[in-house]
């Protein structure tokens, strides 16, 4: 994995060795994680995965990038046509559910929407407390913990990811060894840049944070990314608005805004240096497929760039499990600095709690 910071278009160049102090402190609960490797389950050929959020989209993500033979399903809406689409096609699945309160609403209906529905394998608790280990004590299901000191957002290398992404097949040692790839945290780590070219460009007007992969396996990073985004650092009346493109696809519709709109973006794209598949095609000068593609994605970095739009590139090797790895825990590191730049807390979600319990109270009357 490389970072190009080359049209960033600012000055970065400030002593943050307090903030990056502070930072190490407050992340140490997220970097142990990444040493911890006693999580493994038996292989399934089946599985099921239920959560909200941070419980379900860093597993999603890697799943549909790595596409495992094993199948998967994902319950993590309670919109009633979807769901009951998902679950039609069960057969014997291992559910794990997850949710580290075990108080979420969508979590809880959906575990008994499957209990009630469906032939289970087995049941396993991904939690630390709540409704659902009130449940699982009752069924005699087994538990899985999450360390409290860490957000379900950040929970990814957790057994809230090793569990299940062990059941499908997912070489959880190699994500993990991404991961530690990155972990000499220091001020000119490239996770640390980024952070402060965002923030700076955020003081600057420009606080809309476009992720434009052009690896569409990587879709659900961006649905992760921006999660990871908002419900860290959007406190306060602060924070940047993260936004998912994929390239091609939207250099044919939202192209034209980020060229010609108003100047209040930074662009990151996100690309691969070898596509895992791929053939060989003869088209003007180039001769694979994937030469294409890498095309349009130089045209429009060269467009933006022309424009006055600041972009950076993050780009893997390929998409594999120590990219993704990498991948993941560098952004986990790039917003929680961010956070300690606003001076605000990245780990929690004050606001979001008003909505659940309104929720609450409304199913109760």
């Amino acid at each position: 994995m490389k970072v190009d910071f080359k049209n960033c278009m600012i000055d970065i160049n400030k002593d943050y060795s307090e903030e990056l102090n502070k930072f190490l402190t407050l992340f140490s609960p997220i970097r142990e994680t990444i040493y911890k490797e006693e999580v493994e389950e038996e292989f399934h050929d089946e599985i099921l995965v239920i959560g909200m959020g941070g419980s379900i989209l860093g597993t999603e993500t890697i799943y549909y990038a790595l596409n495992p033979e094993c199948k998967a399903i994902f319950l993590d809406n309670t919109d009633p046509e979807s769901t009951l689409r998902k679950i039609k096609s069960l057969e014997n699945p291992k559910v794990y559910v997850v949710s580290k309160s075990g108080n979420t609403l969508e979590t809880l209906i959906n575990y008994k929407l499957v209990k009630e529905k469906v032939k289970v394998k087995e049941f396993i608790f991904i939690t630390n407390g709540g409704k659902l280990l009130e449940i699982a004590k009752k069924n005699n299901y087994r538990v899985l913990n999450i360390p409290e000191e860490v957000p379900g957002r950040y929970s990814i290398f957790t057994a809230v990811g090793k569990a299940p992404l062990s059941a499908v097949g997912v070489d959880v040692k190699r994500l993990l060894k991404g991961a530690k790839a990155l972990d000499q945290i220091d001020e000119k780590h490239e996770a640390i840049k980024n952070a402060i070219i965002h923030y700076l460009h955020e003081r600057e007007g420009r606080d809309i944070s476009v992720l434009f992969t052009y690896v569409e396996a990587l879709t659900y990073f961006g649905e992760w990314y921006k999660q990871l985004v908002g419900e860290s650092l959007g406190k306060n009346g602060l924070g940047i608005t993260p936004l998912l493109s994929i390239g091609a696809k939207d250099q044919h519709s939202l192209l034209q805004l980020y060229l010609d709109g108003k100047k209040d973006k930074v662009i990151t794209f996100l690309t691969v240096d070898n596509y895992r598949e791929d053939v060989e095609i003869e088209f003007e000068n180039a001769k694979k497929y994937s030469e294409i593609i890498k095309a349009e994605k130089l045209a429009t970095e060269k467009a933006l760039t022309n424009r006055g739009v600041p972009n950076i590139t993050v780009e893997l090797k390929e998409v594999c499990e120590e990219e993704l790895g990498s991948l993941l825990y560098f952004y986990m590191i790039q917003v929680a600095f961010m956070g300690v730049l606003y001076n605000i807390n990245p780990f929690n979600q004050p606001a979001v709690e008003e909505e659940k319990r309104i929720c609450w109270s409304i199913l109760r009357k």
